[in-house]
């Protein structure tokens, strides 16, 4: 009998598909990101000798943001060798990886939206988010909106500011309506804004700020997000990007946990609306999605190996929450991958993802054809996928697909 119970709770269930965290941006948009370098050199044209030098300054550059940070001037940006560095390889990495996230986004994801809605991009460095929002969500073209870009080096901001007219000229609203009001200002996290804000944006801007500090991550999560809630409006959402790594995942879902507890919803990547699974102490997982990188710009991966950083794949954690998106009961399993492929005793395998329920360890042989991100709806009740076998190793339930 207790056999073939066993057997109940370990049969195959059907799943359907709803959502990749990666998706693919529109043609334009592709071809102003394979010339980005171009762009970048109609504005501050490198000559041979500079062009040469680029790979070892980019080298140089990534130790500055790695293992030298401690050593690391807060206003790195201000120098223009770090600048261009930074623009050539950083921040088209991050452009690669921002389009491919906000085009996944689903089509009413910015619906709140409208003619006349202020923004605010925090840590904008040289804009590389409202750049990459602009290439992604071609219905946000036809927008009247205004951006505030706030970061310390107005330098960098200057030279985004120009970057983002040429992808707004490249790429040009349907309309042919004007690109969106750029406003810059000098300043950082906490710095006042005149406006209350629809939409805050941060890409990477954390993990600088908590790397040297003596603050526990619950700590700061809890004071920075009181700062963000303080610029938002009634109808507002936030949108907050990390690299993918444990340290920065994890203080992600801490800053999503807050925004929760003060009556956000989550519009993405979580599938439920309860604390992050990842995000006791005990846990050596942590939320973070992969994009391959063998589809990034060509000459962006050639300038990669020619700086001797070459990469195999991006990742990032993220939450994107708002005060008025309100979650909707469901009484089906939804969950989401977050893992890259895992062997399992007798020859099997399987990828972590997380759900309604918490940790889910997937397996079966579908799983190896899942992404990282990919968003599943699995055809069991919540309350049959509460009688799963746990796998003993990490407590996570184990589903098996077909």
């Amino acid at each position: 009998m207790e056999k073939n119970d066993n057997k109940k709770k370990e049969a195959f269930f059907p799943y359907k598909v709803t959502n990749n965290t990666f998706g693919r941006i529109s043609p334009d948009a592709t071809s102003f990101l394979n010339s980005f370098d171009s762009a970048i050199q109609n504005i501050y044209p490198l000559n041979s000798k500079q062009t040469q030098y680029l790979p070892k300054n980019i080298n140089e550059l990534s130790h500055k943001l790695t293992d030298e940070r401690s050593d690391r001037r807060l206003g790195y940006m201000n120098n223009q060798v770090n600048l261009l560095s930074y623009a050539h390889y950083f921040q088209w990495w991050n452009l690669y990886k921002f389009t491919s996230l906000f085009a996944s986004f689903p089509t009413k994801s910015f619906y709140f939206l409208k003619n006349n809605s202020v923004l605010l991009d925090i840590g904008s460095g040289p804009l590389t988010i409202p750049i990459a929002l602009w290439l992604s969500r071609p219905e946000l073209r036809n927008l009247n909106l205004t951006f505030y870009v706030l970061d310390i080096s107005q330098t960098a901001m200057k030279l985004g500011e120009e970057l983002f007219l040429s992808a707004a000229a490249a790429c040009p609203a349907p309309n042919s309506s004007d690109p969106w009001k750029i406003i810059r200002v000098k300043g950082e996290l906490g710095t006042e804004i005149r406006q209350k804000v629809s939409l805050i944006t941060c890409g990477n801007m954390f993990n600088e700020l908590i790397q040297n500090s003596a603050k526990s991550l619950e700590s700061l999560a809890k004071d920075y997000a009181r700062i963000l809630l303080s610029y938002v409006s009634t109808n507002s959402a936030l949108l907050i990007m990390e690299p993918g790594i444990p340290k920065d995942s994890h203080f992600t879902a801490l800053l999503r946990n807050y925004f929760v507890k003060n009556d956000f919803s989550i519009i993405s990547p979580c599938p439920h609306y309860e604390i992050c699974p990842m995000c006791s102490a005990k846990s050596k997982k942590w939320c973070h999605f992969t994009l391959d990188a063998k589809y990034a710009p060509q000459k962006l991966l050639t300038l990669s190996s020619k700086a001797l950083l070459p990469k195999e794949n991006v990742t990032l954690s993220f939450t994107f929450v708002s005060n008025f998106h309100k979650p909707v009961e469901k009484d089906f399993l939804t969950l989401r991958i977050f893992s890259d492929i895992i062997k399992l005793p007798d020859n099997q395998f399987g990828k972590y993802a997380c759900s309604t329920l918490g940790l889910i360890l997937v397996t079966g042989s579908s799983t190896r054809k899942l992404k990282s991100g990919t968003e599943l709806v699995i055809n069991i009740s919540q309350a049959s996928a509460k009688t799963l076998l746990r796998d003993k190793k990490s407590g996570a339930y184990i589903l098996n697909i077909n």
